[in-house]
């Protein structure tokens, strides 16, 4: 999972809320069509830089359609409508509204974070998760614990085995401590069409960490040298 940083709301929403604003039963998330909710993914995928808010995978785009879905965070069922039509409280996740999945945001379903433990996206996720060179994902906080094994099951093998092939391409060219710093360092940059490569947090953090240990490596070899 990676930090994200909402924005102003989707113009279609706000409009639609300006022109419901004298008829307050109307204002709920199942009362959108499909020319807000369009716009209202279109830009939810382009906030997150193109990959799902809790699994970090790409988000396709086909034939000008993105292939996920709008998630609310504190579940429709459980939170006052306004809730539902909060900007904050809406993110873009795979797979799409179609297809069924188990991990993610199908899975979570109504599980609401409101009473139970879940790290929310949309606030700082730093020190929630350690993600590993074999491709998994541990839990470091209780809150992370319950998303990974419980609420969002992100060490599903489909996931873990996406995650463990980027990570193994990054590190099969055995890259110097230097260039594996500056690998990181763009990794948290977004590319010329705004978007994030997937899984970008864990190949941040498993190459920062490898960059480390030449850096050890070398020091104990340099004190080694001079005794």
């Amino acid at each position: 999972m990676k930090t994200i940083t909402k924005g102003a709301e989707c113009t279609e929403l706000r409009k639609w809320k300006i022109l419901n604003a004298n008829s307050p039963q109307n204002i709920h998330y199942d009362y959108l069509g499909a020319a807000q909710r369009d716009p209202m993914l279109n830009d939810m995928v382009r906030e997150q830089g193109g990959i799902c808010a809790y699994t970090m995978k790409r988000i396709q785009n086909i034939s000008g359609v993105w292939q996920a879905h709008i998630e609310h965070i504190l579940p429709r069922s459980s939170h006052p409508a306004a809730q539902s039509v909060n900007w904050g409280n809406m993110v873009a996740c795979v797979p799409n509204p179609n297809q069924d999945a188990c991990y993610g945001a199908k899975l979570k379903g109504a599980y609401d974070p409101a009473t139970g433990p879940f790290v929310n996206p949309t606030r700082n996720v730093a020190g929630h998760f350690h993600f590993r060179e074999n491709g998994e994902v541990q839990g470091l906080t209780p809150e992370g614990n319950e998303t990974v094994t419980k609420v969002l099951h992100l060490n599903h093998p489909h996931l873990l085995n996406d995650r463990k092939g980027k990570i193994k391409g990054a590190l099969d060219r055995k890259p110097t401590a230097a260039k594996a710093r500056a690998r990181a360092k763009q990794l948290r940059q977004r590319d010329i069409d705004g978007m994030f490569e997937p899984y970008c947090e864990a190949l941040t953090q498993v190459l920062e960490a490898y960059a480390t240990r030449l850096e050890n490596k070398a020091q104990r070899m340099a004190r080694g040298r001079r005794t």
